[in-house]
Parts: C-alpha cells; sequence; structure tokens
C-alpha cells in the first residue's frame, strides 16, 4: 500500500464529523470486532467483523486519518505481529496490511510522535526487551532508534510535548512490576529517566489530557491485576501525584483514551463479557461509570478516539 499523500502533509479536517471511540473486542467464542462507542448519547454500535485470527492489541490514530492496528495474528507463543492501517474517509473502509517490525516483539508499547508509530520494548517469548523501532510512514520501512535503558513488556506509552514517555512495565528476567519511567527526545535520539511512579505498575492504560500523563489501573504486586489508582505526570512539576481512585478495577488491561477534555477508560470489570466504561473529570477529579448498552462483547483490548467512519454501521 502506498499512505496517501494527505499524511505527508496536514492532517484532514473533519468539518465537525461525530466522534466516537472505536474499539477492538475479543471473544474466543464469538469472533472479533471492531465496535464504535460514542459518548453523546452513550451509544454502542458494532462496525466490522475482524478476521478471527487476528488479536489487535493497540489501535492509534495518525494525521486525525489513518487509523493503525497492530496485534497478532493468532494468540500462540509464536505468534506473528501484523500491522494494518485504516483510512477512515475511504469509501472501502477495508484494512491493509502494512511493513512488519524489523525485531519480533509482544506486549510492546506503541506510540504516534510526528505521525510516525514507534513500537516500544515488548518481549519476545524469554526476555522483556528494550529495544525500540520507528516506522516512517513517508519510507513505509521501520528502523531502529536508541534503545531504553530498562528491558520493559506490557509498558506503557505517551507522548506529550515532541516526547515520548516509556512508562513502568513488567521485566521477565527480574519478574517485576516496574516504576521507573524513561522519555525518549527524538531530536536527540536519547533516552534519559524521569521521576518515577510512586507505584509500580504494568499491564494498564495510559492517557495524555490537557499536558498531563495519566497513568491507570494495571498490575502490580501489592494491588494484584485490577487496581484501581491512578496518578497523574506533569513535565513542568516533575513529580507523580496520586488522583481519585477509578471506581471499579479492570480483570484486563484498561485502555485509555481522549476525547473532549475528557478521559475515557475502556474495558472489562466483573465480566469480561460487559463493557465497562469509565470517564474522568481532571476539573472535578471525580470519575463517573457509563451505562452502556452493548454487552456480550468479550475481552476489549484496544480503542482509539476518532471521527465515525462513516462507512462504518448505524443500525
Amino acid at each position: 500500500m502506498t499512505i496517501p499523500k494527505t499524511i505527508r502533509s496536514k492532517p484532514r479536517r473533519s468539518g465537525g464529523l461525530q466522534k466516537v471511540i472505536l474499539m477492538f473486542t475479543y471473544s474466543p467464542g464469538k469472533g472479533n470486532f471492531i465496535s464504535w462507542y460514542d459518548p453523546t448519547n452513550n451509544l454502542c454500535r458494532i462496525a466490522q467483523v475482524m478476521n478471527e485470527n487476528c488479536l489487535i492489541r493497540h489501535l492509534a490514530l495518525i494525521a486525525d486519518q489513518f487509523v493503525i492496528a497492530i496485534g497478532h495474528t493468532d494468540v500462540g507463543c509464536k505468534s506473528n505481529l501484523f500491522i494494518e492501517i485504516l483510512d477512515i474517509f475511504s469509501r472501502e473502509c477495508s484494512w491493509v496490511s502494512m511493513v512488519n517490525t524489523l525485531v519480533y516483539r509482544r506486549h510492546l508499547g506503541v506510540g504516534i510522535l510526528n505521525n510516525s508509530v514507534y513500537a516500544v520494548g515488548g518481549e519476545n517469548g524469554n526476555i522483556s526487551l528494550n529495544s525500540v523501532e520507528v516506522f516512517d510512514v513517508n519510507l513505509e520501512e521501520w528502523r531502529m532508534v536508541s534503545s531504553m535503558a530498562i528491558k520493559r513488556c506490557d509498558v506503557g506509552v505517551g507522548i506529550l510535548n515532541n516526547l515520548l514517555y516509556a512508562v513502568g512495565g513488567f521485566d521477565i528476567s527480574a519478574r517485576e512490576h516496574l516504576n521507573s519511567v524513561e522519555c525518549y527526545d527524538p531530536s536527540l535520539d536519547a533516552w534519559k529517566l524521569v521521576a518515577p511512579m510512586s507505584k509500580s505498575r504494568s499491564n494498564f492504560g495510559i492517557g495524555v489530557l490537557d499536558g498531563v500523563i495519566y497513568a491507570v489501573g494495571g498490575a502490580n504486586i501489592l494491588e494484584g491485576c485490577n487496581s484501581v489508582s491512578v496518578e497523574a505526570y506533569r513535565p513542568s512539576v516533575g513529580v507523580w501525584t496520586p488522583v481519585a481512585d477509578m471506581l471499579s478495577g479492570y480483570t484486563s488491561c484498561p485502555v485509555t483514551t481522549v476525547s473532549d477534555g475528557l478521559l475515557y477508560v475502556v474495558g472489562n470489570t466483573d465480566s469480561i463479557d460487559m463493557l465497562t466504561i469509565q470517564v474522568y473529570n481532571p476539573n472535578t477529579n471525580t470519575w463517573k461509570l457509563m451505562n452502556t448498552c452493548l454487552d456480550d462483547v468479550g475481552f476489549i483490548l484496544a480503542a482509539v478516539a476518532s471521527d465515525r467512519p462513516s462507512c462504518f454501521n448505524t443500525d
């Protein structure tokens, strides 16, 4: 696939199109789906049925137009990484395969910086990785960049002020959750350690809102696999500070995205088949539980806020 020229110039403007949260859901007995959730009316719809062998772990948006999906073709220990792209303004609304990463990695972190896709850390089935690579959408190829100081899988990735933050994660060799944080400057191709989180956590959600990075839920040795704790990092202050706890924890990694000045945390809580969305308002430091109408969906593994693709179902 040749990346359309629009991605190389300026983002396409939506012209006031409906903002939705795209979600990938996986159910062993029912298949894989891309669904969308409309925060304005609390409406959920299944949009597309995906290949049953695809297990998407990351959805990200480039230039307000292209959704990148990164996942695996099966759930085996030697599953193949796959990367696909969707132009949400195209009439066909079809996913197109992209070039694979140079290094085999699972449970990686993914970030979009300067319209490039960063694959951060992960694990290869034996050890955690500290290597990082970036996909150049102009050249349609991956290249290695400087490695992190610490090996991390299940790492959170946030983008703020043209810098990439690798937050927490898990070190397989040491068998420990991490609270350390590293910051990557693409202009220097260099990493530096910054202030650690107050708690170690892996397999958690990361959201960036109004100049603040939020680390949401996840797993650690003290709180188990469904932590309700949340903390925030302001680079101008240089420390992580706790904010209000979520109303309930998530049994799987909470997926965090931002829309209209609010932080949306999407995932499964008590029931793996029930979609649970909690919304954080930073102005009031409070959480709200949304009563969604979409259930029996299985695991929610990835989400991203975007304009609603016009070709997606509205029934």
